[in-house]
């Protein structure tokens, strides 16, 4: 029977606490490290696992972090890596924190399942490091195909980017789409990861509005845009914003409908797409007294395809990568709630985008 133990972020990992026996009858451990509420996605995932059938024996090890930066996650892979039966790591919360903690995992051979790290170069992280979101160079050229949609025939864009690895890294795959579109960027701001203070927000917002685009783009976090709306929509009341998959991961729900506007933003799944996702949402809700996120459901998903990976008999993590290896190819690809998973060469996935809206979820 597994056994699930929440160790508080970044204290050492006890074996003892982990309830670890002899060489001889060691127990799988998986590691789960990333925002509170994809850690909530990841006890449900467990949950129904346990209740599908019997496991062998296994502890799980949560760390939550309640900041999606580098360092923190750097400390918290460090703990993880402690426990000598650690098998793999679901994590963490975005590029940045995934992109920094793939060496200490690929060192340890411990499989790394990120399930919303989109950087491009988390393709070249290592031999352990599996995500479950296509790169951002992919998400440049969806973006830059729906920008024409939305403003045809060229255009003057604003571009707020998060000056981090993803969001340098979708900026670089955008502009190239976008100059062989004819669109002309009239301002740039590149942001810090955490969200600005009130002065700042509103010398920004100023600032875009000066620029006078015909279209934003915002690749950044939602919380960042949240901050930034009131003062984006005294200037420029009507001007759309499209942003990348980071507007997803939370903020945008609190901001009223008179404000909001038109904000539209990529996602990797659509939760009312299929009854699968309809159910975990509903379950999600019913749980946690929240709305579930993509994030939320790959992160399910990345747990059960750890455990998937168990139950066929991997006990370390170069057995685990052989079997994500494997998906797709000698083997059948995993059935996910957001769909088949197998990997490529580099361990991407390949996924179609969609297109939401922001806010509340009456606002989609």
């Amino acid at each position: 029977m597994g056994r699930t133990r929440f160790i508080i972020p970044l204290l050492p990992v006890s074996l003892a606490a982990m309830g670890l026996a002899c060489e001889s009858n060691r127990a799988v451990v998986l590691g789960v490290s990333t925002s509170p509420p994809y850690v909530d996605a990841a006890r449900l995932a467990i949950e129904d696992e346990l209740a599908a059938g019997p496991l062998p024996r296994f502890s799980t090890v949560m760390m939550p972090q309640g900041q999606n930066l580098a360092s923190p996650a750097i400390e918290a892979a460090q703990r993880l890596v402690e426990a000598a039966d650690l098998i793999a790591v679901v994590g963490h919360s975005n590029s940045a924190a995934s992109l920094a903690t793939a060496p200490i995992y690929n060192a340890h051979q411990v499989v790394q399942i990120a399930p919303t790290a989109s950087a491009t170069v988390y393709s070249q992280a290592g031999p352990y490091s599996f995500r479950l979101v296509p790169p951002d160079h992919e998400q440049g050229l969806f973006l830059a195909q729906r920008l024409s949609e939305i403003l045809p025939g060229g255009g003057r864009v604003a571009l707020v980017y998060v000056n981090d690895d993803y969001g340098r890294g979708l900026r670089a795959s955008l502009l190239a789409e976008l100059d062989a579109q004819r669109y002309r960027v009239v301002y740039e701001l590149p942001q810090l990861e955490s969200p600005t203070d009130d002065e700042d927000a509103a010398y920004a917002a100023d600032a875009l509005g000066d620029a006078q685009p015909d279209l934003i783009v915002w690749l950044a976090r939602g919380e960042l845009l949240a901050r930034f709306l009131v003062g984006i929509r005294k200037r420029l009341p009507a001007v759309p914003i499209v942003g990348g998959d980071g507007l997803g991961t939370g903020g945008l729900e609190r901001v009223p409908r008179v404000v909001m506007g038109d904000v539209r933003f990529v996602a990797f799944l659509d939760l009312d797409a299929t009854e699968a996702l309809r159910t975990f949402r509903r379950r999600y809700r019913e749980r946690f007294g929240r709305d579930a996120s993509a994030s939320a459901a790959l992160t399910y998903d990345a747990v059960r395809l750890a455990i998937a990976g168990i139950r066929t008999g991997a006990r370390s993590g170069p057995d685990l990568r052989a079997y994500l290896s494997a998906l797709g190819r000698s083997s059948p690809a995993y059935l996910g709630i957001a769909g088949p998973i197998a990997f490529d060469d580099d361990g991407d996935v390949q996924r179609p985008y969609v297109l939401i809206r922001g806010g509340s979820e009456d606002n989609r």
